[in-house]
């Protein structure tokens, strides 16, 4: 029992090695700062951070020759810009956004593990969804909105090409691999899981509104990130992990939240956040947490134009990451439990055919 608790703990907090490159963190940041600074040109900076949301499938870049890593990330771009315009579309319908975010939650992940993209997975669709869900702005503006997030998704392509020759042609340091064979993983993994995690996520949502607690989103959030372990230990020290990164990171958030910081300055900060999360993430996650956690709060704050209270925020997020950390858990138990595991894949299984004979 010592040894397992103890090989957990030393788990939580190794340092892993990684084959990530440090060009990719770079460019990534670069991306961030490039529509922070057209935004701040304009006096906006709070446009930008909307299209910082678009920025994020970057991330998605995998390490595979220049046609099929664009080609991923096109689409990937695609699939954020439909779930954030998605995300937006709730407020027509505000009784069925734990549903609506279920069923993106579910198909985002059933498309993720088809196409056996990896990580950051299904996340940032969820993100994107979850942020646009709760964004009080009018309905006039959905189109624009959306539209900002595209132009992210324009210089995320347009890093990904750059990232991609630097680190091939000049540096050399990450050569492309074949592209992978897709769609081996079974329908048992694709969409039984998908349909698990769809489920708690929304669920997550569900209750965040019900206890009517301080942005409830992050609950939906927490869960969403805890569920991606693959095994049940793995989500076990993910949680772990995101527990003990988000308290320090909450701190730090509190900090930077009570400064305030002139517009160069804060781009250079949402860069250094973003560069170090990117850098960090796949050493070790909870270190990771420590910049995402102000990084995502400044995103998911951007309809408050800024005027941003460090005490309310950071009580805030603490409850409900650690509510909806405990839901994701839950949720892995669920899923690596073959008894409770069975509902859902009949379901599932009733559904598609269902589909097939209709």
């Amino acid at each position: 029992m010592k040894t397992k608790a103890s090989q957990t703990i030393k788990s939580t907090f190794t340092i892993n090695s990684t084959e990530r490159v440090w060009q990719m963190p770079f460019f990534a940041a670069l991306g961030v700062g490039i529509v922070l600074s057209i935004s701040a040109y304009y006096d906006r900076i709070d446009l930008g951070l909307i299209s910082v949301i678009g920025v994020l499938a970057f991330l998605y870049v995998p390490n595979t020759p220049i046609y099929h890593r664009m080609a991923v990330v096109m689409s990937c771009s695609f699939g954020i810009c439909l779930c954030f315009l998605l995300g937006l579309l709730t407020h027509l319908l505000p009784f069925a956004t734990p549903f609506i975010i279920a069923f993106i939650a579910a198909t985002s992940s059933i498309l993720v593990r088809y196409y056996d993209i990896g990580a950051p997975g299904y996340f940032f669709f969820v993100f994107a969804a979850l942020l646009a869900s709760f964004f009080p702005f009018e309905i006039n503006d959905f189109i624009f909105l959306t539209g900002l997030v595209c132009v992210g998704t324009m210089v995320a392509n347009l890093m990904a090409f750059l990232y991609s020759l630097s680190v091939i042609y000049i540096f050399k340091n990450s050569l492309p691999k074949p592209v992978p064979i897709r769609g081996n993983l079974g329908f048992d993994v694709v969409v039984v899981d998908s349909l698990i995690m769809g489920v708690f996520v929304g669920f997550a949502l569900f209750l965040g509104n019900f206890l009517e607690l301080e942005r409830s989103y992050w609950v939906a959030v927490s869960c969403t990130v805890v569920m991606q372990g693959i095994s049940l230990n793995g989500i076990f020290i993910k949680q772990l992990q995101r527990i003990i990164g988000t308290i320090v990171g909450i701190i730090f958030a509190w900090y930077l939240l009570s400064i305030n910081f002139t517009t160069v300055y804060f781009i250079l900060l949402m860069m250094f956040l973003f560069f170090m999360t990117e850098f960090v993430v796949t050493r070790n996650y909870a270190l990771a947490m420590v910049f995402i956690t102000p990084y995502t709060t400044y995103l998911a704050e951007v309809a408050s134009r800024m005027s941003l209270d460090a005490d309310t925020i950071a009580s805030a997020r603490l409850i409900d990451i650690i509510l909806g950390s405990i839901l994701g858990l839950i949720g892995g138990f669920v899923m690596h439990n073959k008894k409770l595991r069975y509902i859902f894949d009949l379901t599932a299984r009733t559904l598609f055919l269902i589909k097939k004979t209709g």
